[in-house]
């Protein structure tokens, strides 16, 4: 999913913004007034624009916080009578196609200064990024002031969704790719026995270190993008199931998917996992195929 962060700001007031694609076609909006400045408001209305003014007509939103919604491709100005961006901002950018409502005016029964809410399409047709994109954004904020101090007054701000680059943080945990061989006829083992990878390490993680490279001594927590269940066979890219512990053991079988090799002709599969902080590597496995069927059942090749 594709992920877009900028910020609204106008002297000590700002807000961030970031805004998330959904697997289902929507977009989740996420807005947060920052502290860093020591100035604070409470959250009213932002309003926007699109890069297909088409589309407004199918929009939906939904939200928590949400008290009112506006969409009416450049007509948009206010939501109601205290929630508006007359003045200024309409004057510099023009009216806008999409406006939410959050809460009440003021701060006597709310003070939201971290809100998000989702805009959708009726006709089912997916939101992406590119849709806000480079757009035109304005804050309503009401209740602004300093942190713990007479916050009497109220702002209009307006920027661009100009993506701000966030260089993602170093991994605390680093996953080390593995490697695996074995037969065409290899099967789950019984009795809950595990299968060893090439040089006969028994677990995927016994490579795995932290960022100060000390040996990583917490678990698996994902097989193939989704969160790991045990007991769960998962699907190599190339075939092939492969049960994985939490602490990085193995069982693979072959599934039958690999008995059209002949005798040592190898193919490949792979499978990956990822580790606490988000980490992932691949455990690569090569199947063989050995001259007498089950002879050749559990061979490690050394």
């Amino acid at each position: 999913m594709n992920t877009m962060y900028f910020e609204i700001t106008d002297g000590d007031v700002k807000v961030g913004i970031t805004i998330t694609e959904q697997p289902d076609g929507s977009l989740i909006f996420d807005l947060d007034v920052l502290d860093d400045t020591g100035v604070i408001g409470d959250l009213n209305g932002l309003f926007f624009d699109l890069t297909d003014d088409s589309i407004a007509d199918n929009l939906t939103v939904s939200g928590t916080d949400l008290t009112g919604e506006n969409i009416d491709a450049n007509s948009v100005s206010k939501v109601d009578g205290y929630n508006n961006v007359n003045g200024e901002v309409v004057k510099e950018d023009g009216k806008f196609d999409v406006g939410v409502q959050f809460g009440t005016p003021g701060i006597g029964e709310d003070d939201i200064q971290s809100t998000s809410f989702t805009l959708a399409t009726s006709g089912g047709s997916a939101l992406s990024i590119a849709d806000v994109m480079g757009q035109d954004f304005a804050v309503r904020l009401t209740s602004v002031g300093e942190i713990d101090g007479d916050r009497a007054d109220s702002v209009k701000i307006s920027g661009t969704s100009d993506p701000i680059i966030v260089e993602p943080p170093e991994p605390t945990n680093i996953a080390v790719d593995n490697t695996m061989t074995v037969s065409n006829a290899e099967t789950f083992s019984d009795f809950d026995l595990t299968d060893p990878l090439d040089d006969f390490v028994f677990s995927m993680l016994e490579n795995d270190v932290t960022a100060d490279t000390q040996p990583y001594l917490g678990d698996i927590v994902t097989v193939n993008g989704a969160a790991l269940v045990e007991g769960t066979s998962y699907i190599g890219s190339n075939g092939g199931l492969l049960m994985v512990n939490a602490d990085g053991t193995v069982d693979f079988s072959a599934n039958g998917q690999f008995d059209h090799l002949t005798d040592m002709e190898t193919t490949n599969t792979q499978f990956t996992y990822g580790i606490e902080g988000g980490s992932t590597a691949t455990l690569d496995v090569e199947i063989f195929a050995f001259e007498g069927g089950g002879g050749g059942e559990g061979l490690i090749l050394i």
